[in-house]
């Protein structure tokens, strides 16, 4: 048996088409998926014990990929559901007592019933060197393959069908969660100088008495991992600052779920991969002739104008406010706070401006997307608390 090579790269911020397909390539190439009991689930050292893999013929030669694969991304999550273990409860024993958490996991997966699908990403890593790879989920057995390797050739079919290239991506994002890949529509924009006066770009110093422009977007959001539906909604992109509203009200969404899986390894067949990726293809044509379009795009505008105006005398205290009920962080208040004012514009509509400002500077990829989609929420609770 050969070495096992090194594992590929599972994340990337602000990568452009090429970077991502090649990752997602490499990724393809190192993914095992594997059905088996829940009650054979072991825990050593609070990594996971996966044997009885089939061998990977690479230009080295045979791999044997069984072995200790590390939990990565929503695997404790998944794991705290599948075997009713607390999840703060999974996260303190594998920091401090990773042996208890194995007796845990041990003993309740061996009384457990049903099955389970593991989504492997074999190869090595200097810093885990007794480790095989990553286990990168643990989902149930009805789960429907939708990849991101998939997912990224269909929306880019869509597009095409749709008269839209590569060239109208505006960012793609992975994480150990999810895909996330933002398509802008150069043309399709309309004026919002009501929205942006007295703005300013809390990063470039744009006025949006300059650059009052909104353009029409879409954001497809895919999880191979379990972490969500696949999804497709529109955005509302200002192009003075490039915060992206997105109307979660409208997506489109398809939930991962399909029939039964055999026990053993995996592999998809090519009929349910071509399910999948002719459903993708179709929902990007759908959601392109539906939001990106001006008709649309000034009904988002009128919208929001709706909640946009209020002044606000405390806005310290409304954004505390809102903070507590979309669950931001405190040093997330205060980075409101300052793109707030930055921003220029004491209203509800300069909180939801300061929210999707800020949500560019969160390192996170999968915080950042989250935060950014609560960017209309925060500005009409502003509105509420300010009024």
């Amino acid at each position: 048996m050969s070495a096992l090579p090194t594992a590929p790269e599972r994340t990337l911020r602000g990568g452009d088409i090429q970077q991502v397909f090649a990752l997602l390539q490499q990724q393809e190439r190192h993914k095992v998926d594997v059905v088996v009991s829940t009650s054979l689930l072991r825990s050593y050292q609070g990594n996971f014990e996966i044997n009885g893999l089939d061998p990977v013929l690479v230009d080295s030669g045979v791999l044997d990929i069984s072995g200790s694969y590390r939990p990565v991304g929503p695997v404790d999550t998944q794991v705290s559901k599948i075997l009713d273990i607390p999840v703060r409860y999974i996260r303190k024993l594998r920091a401090e007592l990773p042996s208890l958490l194995d007796t845990n996991v041990n003993e309740l997966a061996s009384r457990a019933e049903g099955k389970i699908l593991l989504r492997l990403l074999w190869g090595s890593d200097p810093n885990y060197p007794d480790t095989s790879g990553v286990i990168r989920a643990v989902l149930s057995d009805r789960y429907r393959a939708l990849d991101n390797l998939d997912t990224l050739l269909s929306v880019l079919d869509g597009m095409h069908e749709a008269g839209l290239g590569p060239e109208s991506i505006q960012s793609i994002d992975l994480s150990d969660n999810s895909l996330y890949l933002r398509v802008n529509a150069p043309g399709v924009e309309v004026a919002a100088r009501k929205l942006m006066a007295g703005y300013r770009s809390p990063f470039s110093g744009q006025t949006g008495e300059d650059m009052p422009l909104v353009r029409a977007g879409i954001e497809v959001t895919n999880s191979e991992v379990g972490s969500g539906a696949f999804n497709i909604k529109p955005v509302a992109l200002f192009l003075a600052c490039n915060n992206g509203f997105t109307i979660e009200a409208d997506k489109f969404r398809r939930v991962h779920l399909g029939g039964r899986l055999e026990e053993g390894q995996i592999k998809w067949s090519d009929a349910t991969k071509e399910a999948a990726n002719t459903y993708v293809k179709s929902q990007v044509c759908d959601a392109v002739s539906t939001f990106l379009s001006k008709d649309y795009l000034e009904k988002v505008v009128a919208d929001m104008e709706k909640d946009a105006f209020v002044e606000l005398e405390k806005p310290e205290k409304v954004i505390e406010a809102v903070g507590r009920q979309l669950v931001y962080s405190k040093a997330e208040q205060e980075g409101i706070l300052a793109h707030f004012i930055r921003g220029g514009q004491l209203t509800s509509g300069g909180v939801g401006q300061a929210v999707t400002s800020f949500s560019q500077t969160i390192e996170d990829v999968d915080r950042m997307h989250e935060f950014n989609a609560t960017g209309l929420a925060a500005m009409k609770l502003a509105a509420k608390l300010g009024a």
